[in-house]
């Protein structure tokens, strides 16, 4: 049920706001090496200030001053812009499946994940797994360590923990049935 998973760390990545969400699926990822790191981030959004959490998040992945330093787009990791070529590449999978994000950017992580996500679901697994080779695992293990390296506080950096377990799995997961 890897759709879950991707489920999962799509809301994660969206913020603090979607605990619901999360708190709704995350005992799938039970026996999961990165269980314990995703139940811990259910944990600090149970128990802390909302705004301080909204703010660490924001200030981590969505705007800070001068510069942010963890954009969630695989265009920035790849190209150093947004809306670049991998942005094209990646809505090329997305139209094949007739799909065109409408909320957000479609090379945002949470975008992405969602997109996996929707592919293990509709058991296109051999898609599914090209995708996280092309695109996913080509970034997001840098943005995972970026946010763990600039972390505002314990929330960010347990998520850039748990996110970078969860693409370190994948990595085995997809080169070892090879």
């Amino acid at each position: 049920m890897l759709w879950v998973d991707y489920k999962i760390f799509s809301y994660l990545m969206l913020g603090p706001r979607y605990i619901y969400e999360v708190k709704s699926l995350y005992n799938a990822l039970e026996g999961k090496p990165y269980y314990e790191k995703v139940a811990e981030i259910v944990n600090i959004l149970n128990t802390r200030d909302d705004n301080i959490l909204k703010t660490e998040y924001t200030s981590c992945l969505v705007n800070d001053y001068k510069h942010l330093k963890c954009p969630p787009y695989e265009s920035w990791y790849r190209e150093k812009t947004l809306y670049g070529k991998s942005t094209q590449e990646v809505l090329e999978y997305y139209t094949k499946y007739k799909i065109i994000p409408q909320k957000q950017v479609p090379d945002h992580i949470s975008t992405e994940f969602e997109f996996v996500s929707f592919l293990f679901f509709i058991n296109e697994e051999n898609d599914a797994n090209d995708f996280i080779k092309t695109h996913i695992l080509n970034w997001v293990p840098q943005l995972a360590q970026d946010i763990i390296n600039n972390a505002y506080g314990e929330y960010t950096r347990e998520l850039g923990k748990a996110l970078l377990a969860f693409v370190n799995e994948e990595k085995k997961r997809i080169f070892s049935n090879n």
